[in-house]
Parts: C-alpha cells; structure tokens; sequence
C-alpha cells in the first residue's frame, strides 16, 4: 500500500548505512516488498521508508526501481560510502553528488574510456552515462550545510569534524581499480567519490521521474585492492554520511516539500 502523503524513501547499499538512521524512526514499522524488507516511520517529521538494496548496480536498480513503483515517493535519497578518490575528501567528509557518473558505460580503448550514451528501454530512447540530481533538492541540501553541526571523529589517531561539500561521484561494478584506471578517470572525469550503485538508482529516478540526491561519505581511498581499508574505514564513513542523510532529512520536513 502507499504511503498518504509525501514520502522519502531512503536507500543504502548495505545495513551498515542505514543502521544509525533506523533507531531514529518515529512509529517504526516493518514490511515486505516482494522478498525485500523496510522499514517505515517519521525521521525528523518526515514520513519515510529505508531499505538496503545489496551491493552493485544491478542490485541498486533493482531495488529502486521496485520501491518507486510501489510506493511512488516524493524523492529519493541514496546515501552510503564510497572511496576517497579526490585527495581533498577524508574519512567521513560527505559529498553531496553534482553529477553522478556510470564510469564502465561506453567502449574501453587503447586510450581509455570513451564515454557513451545507450540505447534506452523506449523506442527512440538513449540513455546518459551521467545524471544530475533533482535542483530544488541540491539547492536545500546546500542550505542544509549552514546549520549541520558533525559528530567529531576519530581516524588514524586524529580527531576532527568531518565536512559536507559537493562533488563528482562516480559508479560501477568494480570495487576496486587499477592505477590505469584512477588515471583515466582522474583524466576524463575528476571524481571526488567512487562506489558501486549510485549511477544505476540516478537512471532509475530520472527514467521514472523521481527526483533524487546522492550523499555519499568517503572511506578508503580509492585503490586497486581496497579490502582491509575498507574494513577499517566503511563503518566511520557510514555512520557520518547516515548522520548527514538525518539532518537533511529534517531540512526537508521543514520545508514542507515534496518535490515531484
């Protein structure tokens, strides 16, 4: 059944990313849909419901395509980690998605990637390598930063307060890369985040006409082998990008918006 009145529906790869927001639900209920789980309730008096969708691009679809049909919400919000592909992110530092960019979508040549736009599921259709998220959403998370206040945190042995800036995502099915591809992608896109999901749920909201944002919190640096580091690193990360998506969150309820 839909949910009366405008809705938030907020997903994250894994539990780890939505952890900390779930407690926080006022009337907290659980449900199905289909095989996957939710939860639903008021976060910061805003009607929501969080989901995991699991790991990669099909998955990330998949999910987000599913729950928008179902439960037709006033925008999406995906938040989560990604590595640390721009030396100006930190553990924890969230960045809120300019552009959010399929960086496996085209032909890989002798130079590189070359980017490419895709024959879409519509007769006539071709669908972007890159989505730009909803304006009036990016307009008031960028408001939002004035009046976030981050828990400080402790990484390597240094404490500090993380940041919210904006910045380039980037996404596919690779955890990790080679120091070809940084290069590449540094050449061609100058990424801030690298994760695997969020370009995949920016081309379901813009085929559905959902509006959407991405927060993404950087872990790890972005590298070949990101394993260990990201065991280390993931959980600061989403935790911080969670404590972010709450605080918008409020923003958004206070704005009394819903956006479609």
């Amino acid at each position: 059944m839909r949910a009366k009145g405008p809705t938030t529906l907020i997903l994250g790869a894994m539990p780890s990313e939505v952890r900390t927001i779930l407690p926080q639900l006022a009337g907290r209920t659980s449900g199905h849909l289909a095989c996957f789980p939710y939860e639903s309730g008021r976060l910061r008096g805003r009607k929501v419901i969080v989901a995991v969708t699991g790991v990669g691009v099909t998955n990330g679809a998949m999910v987000a395509a599913l729950f928008i049909n179902h439960f037709a919400p006033a925008e999406l919000i995906v938040t989560g980690t990604g590595s640390r592909f721009n030396p100006r992110v930190r553990t924890g530092d969230t960045v809120i998605s300019l552009k959010t960019i399929h960086h496996a979508a085209g032909s890989l040549t002798a130079d590189g990637m070359v980017y490419r736009n895709v024959r879409g599921p519509l007769p006539g259709q071709m669908t972007s390598w890159f989505y730009k998220p909803d304006s009036t959403l990016l307009a008031l998370a960028k408001a939002a930063i004035k009046t976030y206040e981050p828990e400080e945190i402790t990484v390597d042995g240094t404490r500090y307060r993380p940041a919210v800036l904006t910045g380039i995502v980037t996404a596919s099915d690779l955890f990790g890369v080679s120091e070809e591809k940084i290069a590449d992608m540094q050449a061609k896109l100058r990424p801030d985040i690298m994760e695997m999901e969020s370009a995949a749920i920016a081309q379901v909201c813009a085929q559905l006409g959902t509006p959407h944002i991405v927060f993404r919190a950087g872990s790890n640096r972005t590298q070949s082998n990101p394993g260990n580091d990201y065991r280390r690193l993931g959980q600061i990360a989403a935790a911080a990008a969670a404590r972010w998506t709450t605080h918008f969150t409020g923003a958004l309820a206070a704005a009394n918006g819903s956006f479609r």
